[in-house]
């Protein structure tokens, strides 16, 4: 033996084989196939799913052919004549409807991975257009399948005929399929990135309920109209030309937009299944912007009610889409009034306390904020008490201005005087709901036929609307049988109970 130490040839250096790699299709089907394998399917499941989904849909359908006959009736009569017509509701749902469903588009992305897939398919070579197919479909079966409901349902209630309803319910559909289209395309081009398209999508969806209010008031009356089938037509082929467009480029979709798009969708539908509407709002983005705009209202500060006051104004001051959904608020009440029976009585009552008490939760971010996260408050020289009152100003003030304008545009204004305190107890029960804390899982559930009844979460959400409703009788009082002293100081009375119980 000699003392030669044996030499090893280098280890031969690792490359990929384009012909082994997995495709985003492939990975897919293996992930299915181990996902089958732990989780055997049920049989009859199927069958049970889409017997579940027919039987929704004949309900749906049973519903509003039950509804169509008051709905037809309440818009026939001689006083909605000013111009507010069965064709002037179906514009104004159906353009709603398409603004609506490109700011969810634009902000969740058509196109996009859950969060398990972008955790464990992104990182691999695996190609894009693969891996987000299954969005595609699911993301234009949702737009097509919201836009024949968005289309065909006004039209039933407003009693168009059977070839009628399916025009316009295929006016729907390719509207449906045009935006989903056109937001995936803009999505895989980066143009669907930044604040911009929010904000626009923002104003559009102010403009919708202002353009229906100046056509209420001083339009013609519109009857109850059919689209043309070429119409759907062009606009079925725009969103083919857009689709081919998506489609192509999704193998540009960037890592960053995946994540932080699943991110989203995954809180959204969280808070959906919670009935948490703050928490849809901040999945979809729709907070306040960084912009540096009014920089004097800090500035105005003195003192810390003053500072509470200038720091809850400028994020109010600084969100489009809060003060978007007060101007919308606003119109939407005056074209609500327009109708007979909610011109006065019970209804009028309704439409103020549903708009108020909408807008003061629009003008109630400071405190939504401040419910959130605890500590905002600790940090301020002032008692719990005190500080949940002075959050309280914004919200009065937006459903005073909310209630002020309905009254202007509706040619009455008789109830202001019961109104303005009214105002303050919608924002305060705006500050309650705020404050409102989390949900008490631990009551017990009720059972019922239709399954378990969530005491808890009901509870929650209770908080806040009780206040309204509650606190608002004196205003439902005057609206039916007439303003007198004793209402406006019972609403007063009621506004003072209300400001001590949300700042409790």
């Amino acid at each position: 033996m000699t003392g030669e130490v044996p030499t090893t040839a280098p280890l031969p250096r690792l490359a990929g084989v384009d012909e082994e790699r997995l495709t985003g299709a492939e990975l897919r089907r293996l992930t299915a196939r181990v996902r089958a394998h732990n989780l055997p399917p049920q049989p009859g499941r199927v069958a049970l799913d889409v017997a579940e989904v027919v039987i929704s849909l004949a309900l749906v359908v049973l519903y509003l052919w039950g509804f169509g006959g008051p709905v037809r009736e309440l818009l026939g009569s001689d006083a909605t004549a000013a111009g507010l017509g069965p064709g002037l509701i179906q514009a104004l749902v159906l353009a709603l409807g398409v603004v609506a469903g490109a700011s969810v588009a634009l902000r969740l992305g058509p196109a996009g991975l859950p969060a398990a897939g972008v955790r464990w398919w992104v990182p691999t070579p695996a190609d894009r257009a693969g891996l987000a197919s299954p969005s595609v479909v699911r993301a234009l079966l949702a737009g097509v399948g919201a836009g024949l409901v968005v289309g065909g349902a006004p039209a039933a209630l407003t009693g168009v005929g059977l070839a009628g309803i399916a025009a316009d319910a295929a006016l729907g559909g390719a509207l449906g399929l045009a935006v989903v289209a056109v937001s995936g395309a803009l999505q895989v081009s980066g143009a669907a990135s930044g604040r911009a398209p929010g904000r626009v999508l923002d104003g559009l969806l102010a403009a919708v309920p202002v353009t229906g209010l100046g056509l209420a008031l001083w339009g013609p009356a519109w009857g109850a109209w059919a689209a043309p089938w070429a119409v759907s037509g062009v606009l079925a082929i725009v969103g083919a030309v857009a689709l081919v467009a998506w489609v192509r480029g999704l193998d540009r979709l960037r890592a960053g937009d995946l994540r932080a798009r699943a991110s989203a969708a995954l809180q959204a539908s969280a808070a959906l299944l919670s009935l948490d509407g703050g928490g849809v709002s901040r999945a979809l983005g729709t907070g306040p912007t960084a912009s540096r705009a009014f920089k004097w209202v800090p500035r105005a500060a003195r003192g810390p009610v003053g500072a509470l006051l200038a720091a809850d104004a400028v994020l109010l001051l600084r969100s489009p889409t809060a003060l978007a959904a007060l101007l919308a608020l606003a119109s939407a009440g005056a074209v609500a009034v327009q109708v007979p029976a909610l011109a006065d009585g019970i209804g009028l009552w309704a439409v103020l306390a549903v708009v108020g008490y909408a807008a003061a939760l629009a003008g109630a971010g400071g405190a939504r904020a401040a419910g959130e996260n605890p500590r905002l408050d600790s940090l301020l020289p002032l008692g719990a008490r005190t500080t949940r009152g002075v959050r309280a100003a914004w919200p009065v003030l937006s459903a005073g201005v909310v209630l002020l304008l309905v009254a202007m545009v509706s040619g009455g204004g008789a109830w202001l005087a019961v109104g303005a305190p009214a105002a303050v107890v919608l924002g305060a029960a705006a500050v309650r709901a705020a404050y409102r804390g989390p949900v008490r899982w631990d009551v017990p559930m009720i059972a019922t036929p239709a399954g378990a009844f969530p005491t808890g979460l009901v509870l929650h959400h209770l908080k806040g609307p009780d206040l309204a409703l509650l606190g608002t009788v004196p205003l439902a009082w005057a609206v039916v049988a007439g303003v007198t002293p004793a209402l406006v100081v019972a609403q007063v009375v009621a506004a003072v109970v209300a400001v001590y119980r949300a700042a409790r």
